[in-house]
C-alpha cells in the first residue's frame, strides 16, 4: 500500500504545480518525457536480467489477454454513441503499465517484476500505437503509421533486446540508465497531474464512466484470470501479468485522444477514476 501512495504522490504534485502555474505547458512535458526520458526506461528495463523463452512468453500472453478482452469491448460499446465507442473500446485496454505498473512491479518484486513489466510495457507500446492510433483516429493511413516508426521507445526497446540477447555488459552505465528511467517514471506522473488539473466536472459522462470501469477492473482482469489458469502460468508470472493487465488506464491515452481531437478532457478523467478505483482492486486482488 505505501509503494501505491508514495506512487500517487508526484501526480499530486503535477496537478498541483499545475494548479499554481497556469502557464506551464504539459505538452512540452511530453514531449521531453516520450523522446528523450522513455527511451531510457525501456533499454533500463530489458537489461536487468538476461531475456529467455520466458520473456517472449509472457509478452504472447499479455497480447492473448488484450485481443480476447478487445472482443469484449466492441460487443459492449455498441451502445454508445460513435467518439464515446472509440473511447470505450480501446482505453481499457491501455494500461499505465510504463510509468506506474514498471515501478509497481519493482516495489513489489524487485529486478525480476521490473523486467517481466518492461516486457509487458514494450508489448503495450506497440499495441497502442498499432490499435490506439486506429481507434482514436477512426483510420490507419500512411501518415499514421509514420507517426508510429517516429516513437524512439521502439528502438530503444529493440536495440536493448539485441544488446541483452548478444551479452553484452551494461553495469558500467546502469547508474545512469537508471537515472533516466527514474526520471521518466517520476515526470510522467507528474504529467498526468498536470492533465488532472485540466478537468471539468460537468462534462464528466457518467455511462461511459460505468462502462469503462467494468472494463477496466472486472471484465480485463477477469479474461486474464481465466487465460492464465488454462495455461497454467507459474504463479510468479501470473500475479506480474495479471497486475500489468489491470493497471489504470495510461496517460498516453490523452495524448492520442488530443492529437485525433477525440475528448481529451473526457479521457483524463477516465484516467483519473481508474487511478483512484485501483487503489482498493489492489489491496483485494493483491
Amino acid at each position: 500500500m505505501i509503494s501505491v501512495i508514495s506512487i500517487y504522490l508526484f501526480i499530486i504534485l503535477g496537478f498541483i504545480a499545475k494548479r499554481k502555474f497556469h502557464t506551464i505547458d504539459e505538452k512540452s512535458f511530453v514531449i521531453v518525457s516520450v523522446y528523450f526520458l522513455q527511451p531510457f526506461l525501456t533499454f533500463w528495463g530489458l537489461t536487468l536480467k538476461p531475456i529467455d523463452i520466458t520473456s517472449s512468453y509472457v509478452s504472447l500472453i499479455y497480447l492473448l489477454i488484450i485481443f480476447v478482452s478487445l472482443i469484449f469491448t466492441i460487443i459492449i460499446a455498441r451502445g454508445l454513441d460513435t467518439k464515446e465507442r472509440n473511447i470505450a473500446i480501446i482505453t481499457a485496454l491501455i494500461g499505465n503499465t510504463g510509468n506506474l505498473g514498471i515501478p509497481l512491479s519493482y516495489a513489489l518484486w524487485q529486478d525480476s517484476g521490473a523486467f517481466y513489466a518492461t516486457i509487458i510495457n514494450l508489448t503495450n507500446v506497440f499495441f497502442i500505437y498499432l490499435f490506439g492510433i486506429f481507434f482514436y483516429a477512426g483510420k490507419f493511413n500512411i501518415q499514421n503509421i509514420k507517426k508510429i516508426f517516429k516513437i524512439p521507445i521502439i528502438y530503444a526497446g529493440l536495440f536493448a533486446i539485441i544488446i541483452n540477447t548478444i551479452g553484452i555488459d551494461v553495469s558500467k552505465i546502469s547508474q545512469m540508465l537508471q537515472m533516466g528511467a527514474y526520471s521518466s517514471m517520476v515526470l510522467q506522473l507528474m504529467i498526468f497531474g498536470m492533465y488532472t488539473a485540466n478537468i471539468s466536472i460537468k462534462t464528466i459522462p457518467i455511462k461511459l464512466s460505468i462502462v469503462v470501469s467494468f472494463e477496466k477492473f472486472i471484465l480485463v482482469p477477469v479474461v486474464g484470470f481465466v487465460i492464465l489458469k488454462l495455461l497454467h502460468i507459474p504463479p510468479f508470472l501470473s500475479k506480474v501479468i495479471l497486475l500489468e493487465v489491470s493497471m489504470p488506464i495510461a496517460v498516453n491515452n490523452v495524448n492520442l485522444a488530443a492529437l485525433f481531437d477525440n475528448a481529451p478532457e473526457i479521457v483524463a478523467w477516465l484516467i483519473i477514476l481508474s487511478s483512484v478505483l485501483f487503489i482498493p482492486y489492489f489491496l483485494i486482488v493483491f
